[in-house]
């Protein structure tokens, strides 16, 4: 390519600039684990949640099974507090399920539920608010019916759990077996309580009966936590554990069997409460802990990418993906492959990096990132077509990712076509005003294009984002004095003379502009005084045209235009040329324009370089500056940019949720 020839796959600017869990935080209404592709966040009101949760449970466990004398109050009031606190956290928990985006897919091969999601899930509720409306209103009066409708009432909660649309069916599956174990653990107290099938004093709980409930139920809860895969099955068995100390205190609260303290049988419930929503709690932390991991290896190899440890990072991006293998995303995380085709991409492992790449668009194909690395790649392998095809897919899915509009621009500069490039890098900086790789590829095209103008405007917009970029501040000094070299040459056009010469100077030996100038102006001088002293009556007064040109150009800051010297000083342009020639000779005026349309002729030497931004330090100790300048990496002469990872904000257009 030309000027802006191709992406280096060692620049370190991306669409989002490094990985901070602090963005991380994952909203009330969450996305769905089961959906593909699924992006781990951490932390958030779930979390808090259940922090909050283990907390209570941890000092209501001290009242249950200490002490009562601790409670300030009476047993009403205390029974009303673990009624509010159990009712507030199961309706929080079914909230945060309810609230979750996303349909779990139904692929094919996987387990399919005997009844849709939607009637499973109005069926549970159903039966949940006639059974506990029943047992609010006849429950003490029925006596062991009372067992019925408190099973029939936890029965309907699972089956309104397995019915959120964000579970998948395998976690459905797994949560009955949770539920069943559940009903299991809790018929042991209840039957007793109700003396449905009581136990002989002093064999409690250890009949048969109670003995091949606590076996199977226990076997079946620990079981099934083992296959339950997200956290949002873990939620799902937390709230219904929360959902047995509901009931307990539910029971106390309406009259049912009240006793006016909670007695062993309760005490039995409690426990199973506790207990069986405490270790989904823990499953849920633990899960936690290894997103937890797998973003702390993507940070650091992000980190190594940026500091150019390719191998390194290569080996935290493998223990990414083979962690993310375990928790068992890998199928639906596209982030780790990405991360790893990116390291490879930097160490020109194009091949490799390819599959890498294929991967993470199967799991994502929205993911407007790695087809931008895709177009890299491509890029570099020579293969325009396939270059532009990624990148337009790139920003199908992201049309505001400025770092794909910046490389399509940079193919389309390789293809020879300056005005598609230009309308890319314009598009590129409208959305991202600080991408400096946009703005230097801005001001190579408008020199391709002659615009340089243009090119000195753009250049610096890319100093005021890179105050240290060498690249900005060499264009800007060669398309300054480019501009000051075309000034001259346009202010000479403007008074009739043939600037052929001087045009083709600038095209082909622009170091030796102001040589050939020199020698333009004397030949000028030499031509025009042969003319002035056999002039006649037309013979020009130069003293008084040179005090006059003087005059006008010095009576604003921006200097005078061509016709306003003609009309002030009543010379001709065929008159002025001799006296400006001599000033212009002397250094005491010259050529500049305003804006891009009149030259003006202002006094003063041409200046021979631009003002630039002064560098941050400036005024530092000249050791201290000279170990900063020695530390600052050399940047590449081609500006294109690898936009590589994209962390805290969207790459991808927003999916409606299905």
């Amino acid at each position: 390519m030309a000027e802006a020839s191709a992406i280096p796959a060692d620049d370190d600017k991306r669409p989002n600039d490094a990985i901070s869990l602090a963005t991380l935080l994952r909203p009330l209404g969450s996305h769905s684990e089961s959906v593909r592709p699924f992006m781990p966040v951490l932390g958030g009101p779930r979390l808090y949640l259940l922090m909050l949760y283990a907390a209570v449970v941890i000092g209501s466990s001290i009242e249950f099974f200490m002490s009562q004398e601790i409670w300030y109050g009476n047993w009403e009031v205390y029974n009303t507090y673990v009624f509010t606190v159990a009712g507030f956290f199961v309706l929080m928990g079914v909230a945060m399920l309810f609230l979750t985006t996303g349909k779990a897919p139904t692929e094919e091969g996987t387990i399919k539920l005997p009844i849709p999601k939607p009637i499973l899930w109005y069926l549970g509720l159903i039966l949940v608010v006639i059974n506990l409306i029943g047992l609010a209103g006849m429950g003490s009066d029925i006596g062991g019916w009372a067992v019925m409708l408190s099973v029939l009432a936890l029965g309907g909660f699972v089956m309104m759990i397995m019915g959120m649309k964000s579970i998948s069916n395998r976690d459905s599956v797994w949560l009955a077996v949770y539920g069943f174990a559940l009903v299991l653990l809790v018929l042991m107290p209840v039957h007793e309580a109700f003396d449905v099938a009581r136990s002989a004093p002093g064999d409690y709980p250890f009949t048969g009966l109670n003995l091949v409930l606590l076996a199977f139920g226990m076997s079946f809860a620990l079981i099934s936590l083992q296959f339950i895969k997200t956290r949002d099955g873990y939620l799902g068995a937390w709230v219904m554990g929360a959902m047995t100390i509901f009931l307990l205190a539910f029971h106390e609260q309406a009259g049912i069997l009240s006793s006016g303290g909670y007695e062993p049988y309760d005490r039995a419930l409690a426990l199973i409460g506790i207990v069986f929503s405490f270790l989904p709690l823990v499953m849920y932390l633990w899960r936690e802990k290894e997103y937890l991991s797998i973003w702390s290896k993507l940070r650091r190899a992000n980190h190594m990418v940026h500091t150019g440890d390719y191998p390194g990072a290569l080996v935290q991006a493998d223990a990414s993906v083979r962690e993310a293998s375990a928790a068992g995303v890998s199928h639906k995380f596209s982030l780790p492959w990405n991360m790893k085709g990116d390291v490879l991409y930097h160490m020109k492992e194009y091949s490799k990096a390819k599959s890498n790449y294929d991967i993470a668009l199967e799991i994502d194909p929205e993911d407007s990132t790695t087809w931008c690395h895709l177009g890299n790649m491509y890029a570099f392998e020579g293969k325009r077509a396939l270059a532009l095809s990624a990148f337009d897919r790139s920003i199908q899915a992201d049309p505001r990712n400025s770092y794909a509009w910046n490389n399509k621009g940079v193919v389309f500069t390789s293809l020879d076509w300056p005005e598609e490039a230009l309308v890319c890098f314009n598009r590129a900086v409208a959305l991202d005003p600080k991408n400096f790789d946009a703005f230097v590829n801005l001001a190579k095209t408008g020199v391709k294009l002659g615009r340089s103008d243009d090119a000195v405007l753009n250049y610096q917009k890319a100093l005021a984002i890179k105050p240290h970029s060498k690249v900005a501040k060499e264009g800007l000094q060669r398309e300054f004095y480019t501009g000051m070299c075309l000034d001259q040459i346009r202010g000479w056009e403007q008074m009739g003379l043939d600037t052929s010469y001087l045009r083709s100077i600038l095209s082909q030996d622009p170091a030796s502009f102001e040589k050939r100038s020199k020698e333009f102006l004397s030949s000028i001088v030499e031509q025009r005084t042969q003319l002035v002293i056999g002039g006649g009556q037309d013979k020009l007064d130069i003293n008084a045209a040179i005090k006059g040109i003087l005059n006008v150009a010095s009576s604003s800051e921006k200097g005078a235009t061509l016709e306003r010297i003609m009309k002030d000083t009543n010379l001709t342009s065929e008159q002025l040329v001799l006296p400006i020639a001599l000033l212009m000779k002397t250094n005491h005026l010259h050529f500049k324009r305003s804006g891009t349309h009149n030259v003006y002729v202002g006094t003063g030497k041409i200046p021979e370089k631009p003002a630039l931004p002064s560098e941050p330090g400036a005024d530092a100790n000249p050791i201290a500056k000279r170990k900063e300048r020695r530390a600052r990496t050399v940047e590449e002469s081609i500006e294109p940019t690898a936009s590589v990872l994209h962390f805290g904000r969207s790459t991808k257009k927003k999916r409606k949720s299905k």
